[in-house]
């Protein structure tokens, strides 16, 4: 069970009133801080800033996927608490959920981590070598019982509709630009159950 605590919306020069909201959950009961927002290199995306001014014992900033690249990860030195500053777009931000936050969440409450699974894909797709993609997909089931998953139109980080008619999210991972129709691909559930996941 969680409970959660809205800290509202901060303006593009909130950067002082930002410290002192970390520090007051630093001082709360709360767990971990996720934000949305303000995480690139903008001239008002503060987070990064502000949140290395603290004592920190880990820290990551930017990672090699898309969607969600200027994700931000800290821990603060000596207490149990953890920051995750996630992209405002808002696939990138629920991309970022759930592959870093939501694994998060299932380790520290000692739930069985979720298991990937594999589906042919439906269509080619080609993507950048350098960079892991999690695409937003549509699991279904050919008449021998096989999964396959369709790669959605759609798949910027300003998109919504792909995402609320997705699934599962397929990876896509670096190492490989071109992904032919047939291969075998890794599966996430989009959402926390795996049930209605077919229709």
């Amino acid at each position: 069970m969680f409970n959660f605590v809205d800290g509202g919306v901060l303006r593009d020069k909130d950067s002082n009133l930002f410290k002192k909201l970390i520090n007051k959950n630093i001082k709360s009961k709360a767990d971990i801080i996720v934000t949305s927002g303000a995480v690139s290199a903008g001239k008002f995306d503060f987070v990064p800033k502000v949140v290395k001014k603290f004592k920190l014992s880990n820290f990551f900033k930017d990672v090699a996927i898309r969607p969600g690249k200027p994700i931000l990860f800290a821990k603060f030195k000596n207490k149990e608490k953890v920051f995750f500053g996630l992209p405002g777009n808002p696939i990138s931000s629920a991309a970022c959920f759930r592959f870093f936050v939501y694994p998060y969440l299932e380790a520290i409450l000692n739930i069985k981590e979720e298991k990937p699974f594999k589906a042919r894909l439906k269509n080619k797709f080609e993507k950048k070598k350098s960079f892991t993609r999690f695409l937003k997909g549509r699991l279904t089931s050919t008449s021998n019982g096989n999964l396959q998953i369709e790669i959605l139109q759609g798949q910027e980080s300003f998109r919504i509709k792909s995402f609320v008619t997705a699934n599962v999210w397929g990876v896509f991972k670096a190492g490989q630009s071109v992904f032919k129709k047939g291969q075998l691909i890794e599966c996430h559930s989009s959402i926390t159950s795996n049930k209605n996941i077919f229709y």
